[in-house]
């Protein structure tokens, strides 16, 4: 059992009906380079399960606290069946980028269910007609809760699925795989313990208010940045639906990285 980290619990409950804390991803990949011209979908599916030992995020779940007394705990999914979470789906002809991003969106809009380990990948053939692909692509849409992943652990999982060589590398014997059981009295223990500690977070935070309030008020003053009533208005500001949509465009990383250069101390990632 582990324990959810207080930014990590912060993206379970952000969680509402209208507004999943998901990410995920969409990688094409063109299948004619492979050996005899075809990925077929059971070896996905053979491939994702001989390393789901690799990384937590495969077999863990969520267990609740009672009366959410505590943050959530992951915990190892005694029933884990990597055939639910891989799904199989084609796209109707003409198989375009447009109805590409319809069935992405559509995944999307679904909250991914809480009694399960927090992912799901989808194998999407018949991506046929694709600028810049040629006929034949598949796809593979990620879908993963931020609570279970960040950009390390994203990174992460993404180098296990993938091999840079076209063998396939050794990923050796999957470890014996031990499933323990949700201890309530363990979890209502740790509850009880950080209920006591509570107070005294409450009052650091209180002793970091002060100085953080007047950092940002020499940045208003400075005009180092703005307060969120002084946004611009945009067609992304209005009310959030459960629906979603998909699309896309294309940068050249030269450009971001110039954009990047403009401003000292900054990232790509920023």
């Amino acid at each position: 059992m582990q324990q959810l980290s207080g930014q990590d619990a912060m993206f379970l409950h952000a969680e509402l009906d209208g507004l999943p804390q998901h990410i995920g991803g969409v990688s094409i990949y063109d299948q004619s380079t492979a050996p005899g011209g075809k990925v077929r979908f059971k070896q996905i599916l053979e491939m994702l399960q001989s390393r789901a030992h690799l990384s937590p995020i495969f077999r863990r779940k969520l267990a609740f606290v009672p009366y959410n007394l505590g943050r959530p705990y992951w915990v190892e999914d005694a029933a884990f069946d990597m055939e639910y979470h891989v799904r199989h789906i084609a796209l109707p002809k003409p198989g375009d980028w447009r109805q590409l991003c319809i069935l992405a969106a559509r995944i999307h809009s679904q909250p991914l269910r809480r009694d399960k380990p927090l992912w799901e990948i989808y194998v999407i053939e018949g991506l046929n007609n694709i600028e810049g692909y040629p006929p034949g692509c598949f796809a593979l849409l990620m879908k993963v809760h931020h609570c279970a992943m960040d950009g390390a652990t994203g990174t992460q999982f993404m180098n296990i699925v993938h091999d840079l060589t076209p063998e396939t590398r050794d990923v050796g014997e999957a470890p014996p795989w031990i499933v323990e059981k949700p201890s309530m009295p363990r979890m209502l223990g740790r509850a009880y313990l950080d209920a006591w500690r509570k107070p005294g977070q409450v009052v650091d935070m209180l002793k970091d208010a002060g100085p953080t309030f007047m950092r940002l008020r020499k940045g208003k003053q400075d005009k180092q940045f703005h307060y969120l009533e002084d946004k611009p208005k945009t067609r992304f500001q209005g009310r959030i639906s459960r629906h979603r949509v998909v699309e896309s465009r294309k940068f050249d990383f030269e450009e971001i990285r110039a954009i990047k250069n403009t401003q000292p101390g900054t990232t790509v990632n920023d």
